[in-house]
């Protein structure tokens, strides 16, 4: 791997993705430079905000709903899908549309997360989608929005850290892993999120902490 300008951080949240970056030249040891990054979307038709983290909604419209103009990002025009603040809105009206809380559905382990289950009871004219579809949706939106941002500093040629919960089972893991790989993310680490909290302490304290062992385990 090439050295790389930035270290990027991913929470693919069940209701909400965050992406945040450590700039690498101008970080050193516990001395760390780090910055939320705030994601372009939709939040009416034709209408563009930037926004620090992307609600973590898929919204199916009817193919007559949207002009091709209202979809339009600051990368291009999203392709029979919305993501994002608006497909939260446009979701609570035809609620048969939207796709939620893919991320629960990725770790459940009684129906097939390959299979297009979502938006559950969706007619047969909707497009529904997999619970492992819409985390690759999500993923290639913040990638769009992060490459539209350092276009001189792909986020496929970062180390991505993405968050996963503890209860993650192996096979949840490895369909995140595969979201990623489907997008393009060749350096990928998978973090659980109890110890993501604690790197993020850790940090905070500016190198004021210290372990110590005690009779009845480990303090911080």
């Amino acid at each position: 791997m090439s050295e790389s300008r930035y270290s990027v951080g991913i929470d693919l949240g069940t209701t909400h993705c965050v992406l945040s970056h450590v700039d690498l030249n101008q970080s050193e040891r516990e001395e760390v430079v780090q910055e939320v990054v705030r994601i372009p979307q939709l939040t009416g038709p034709g209408a563009v905000e930037e926004r620090l983290a992307l609600p973590s909604f898929v919204y199916l419209p009817h193919p007559d709903e949207l002009a091709p103009d209202d979809l339009t990002l600051p990368w291009g025009t999203q392709s029979g899908l919305l993501i994002g603040e608006l497909a939260r809105q446009l979701g609570s009206r035809t609620p048969i549309r939207l796709v939620s809380s893919a991320k629960s559905w990725l770790c459940h382990p009684a129906v097939d997360r390959r299979a297009p289950i979502l938006p559950v009871g969706a007619p047969e004219e909707v497009n529904s989608l997999s619970p492992l579809q819409a985390s690759i949706h999500y993923l290639e939106h913040l990638k769009a929005a992060w490459d539209h941002q350092h276009p001189d500093h792909p986020l496929t040629q970062q180390p991505v850290t993405l968050t996963v919960p503890a209860s993650f089972d192996p096979a949840a893991r490895e369909l995140t892993a595969e979201a990623a790989a489907a997008v393009g993310f060749q350096h990928l680490t998978l973090l659980e999120e109890p110890q993501a909290a604690l790197y993020s302490w850790i940090q905070a304290s500016g190198g004021n902490w210290r372990k110590t062992s005690q009779a009845r385990g480990t303090s911080f």
